[in-house]
């Protein structure tokens, strides 16, 4: 938990109060550092004089609900009675509970408490959200999650690039002649190799990459914090273990069969100088992998500012 106040006496008095109730308390003496305090760690709730110096309570309140956007943290303002406007502007930027001054000790600790009861709901509610949207995205443990999963992560992603300055790869990759697949071998068949694909690909990637169903005989891949050199290097890891290894199948009608599948690459990068949203970045990945199924097979398609950049010396590209 944060307290800000520029009064020296009253932040260490709140803060003596909260601790008396078991509450780990993070002192700041301006609005500035009640923001740096949130971004270093994980806060249950912020405390915030609405006069004080520099960035005010309620300015500091509409930066930080800004920076957790994404999770419930509640803001508590202590403001004078005759800050009325204050107060209110203060609520109108996202604060969720006020407390006027001078205070009792008590009806601040009820509202404080209170608060954290709201959040502590809030996220339970969201982990059950997520937990419910988990096993609905995933057919099984050894499944990948489908297209809605791929598209929420590249929204984030691509935010987190931006704001960071951060190298993202979006790549998708295509399982060639996919109805020729189906035709020789059949549906289960064909959907059985596409279930090994999912698991050597989660085999190849790294723990911080994502990978996910796209399409049909698609998938997407994004590649965080990876530039173009490490994206091709991926990229030929990836060839490697679904392209030039055998997938030895069987079926009740068909009996055994060792299938060999051939694939297609193609990579967006983000910084680019006509990249600017993450649909972008997804079409740049579209263009890729169609030029790269033009090309030939087990080819890699990288966009780049001034065209595009092949791959065509892979093991066993045309």
């Amino acid at each position: 938990m944060v307290v800000a106040d520029d009064d020296r006496a009253t932040c260490e008095h709140i803060s003596r109060l909260l601790r008396a109730h078991g509450l780990i308390v993070i002192q700041a003496s301006s609005g500035q550092q009640a923001i740096d305090a949130v971004r270093a760690q994980a806060v249950d709730l912020v405390v915030l004089d609405v006069d004080m110096p520099g960035l005010s309570g309620t300015d500091a309140c509409r930066v930080i609900k800004t920076i957790t956007k994404d999770r419930f943290l509640p803001v508590v303002l202590l403001a004078a009675a005759d800050e009325q406007s204050a107060r209110f502007q203060g609520l109108r930027t996202g604060a969720d509970d006020h407390v006027l001054r001078p205070f009792e000790d008590s009806e601040l600790l009820a509202r404080i408490e209170n608060m954290l009861r709201v959040k502590r709901a809030h996220d339970d509610v969201q982990f059950a959200k997520n937990e419910l949207r988990y096993t609905s995205l995933h057919d099984d443990l050894r499944a990948l999650p489908d297209h809605r999963f791929f598209h929420e992560c590249l929204a984030i992603e691509f935010e987190e690039a931006q704001r960071h300055l951060d190298p993202l790869a979006c790549c998708i990759l295509a399982v060639d002649d996919f109805r020729d697949l189906i035709a020789d071998h059949g549906a289960e068949v064909a959907g059985r190799v596409l279930d090994e694909v999912s698991v050597r690909l989660q085999r190849t990637i790294r723990p911080t990459d994502i990978a996910a169903r796209f399409r049909t005989a698609e998938f997407g891949l994004l590649l965080p914090n990876t530039r173009p050199a490490r994206s091709l290097i991926l990229a030929d890891r990836i060839v490697s273990e679904i392209a030039l290894r055998p997938f030895e199948l069987s079926s009740p009608t068909r009996g055994p069969a060792s299938i060999d599948l051939t694939i297609s690459i193609g990579v967006g990068l983000y910084p680019s100088g006509s990249i600017r949203a993450h649909s972008e970045l997804l079409d740049a990945a579209s263009i890729a992998v169609a030029r790269a199924r033009v090309a030939g097979p087990n080819r890699v398609c990288v966009v780049q500012q001034q065209g595009y950049i092949f791959r065509p010396t892979l093991p066993g590209a045309a």
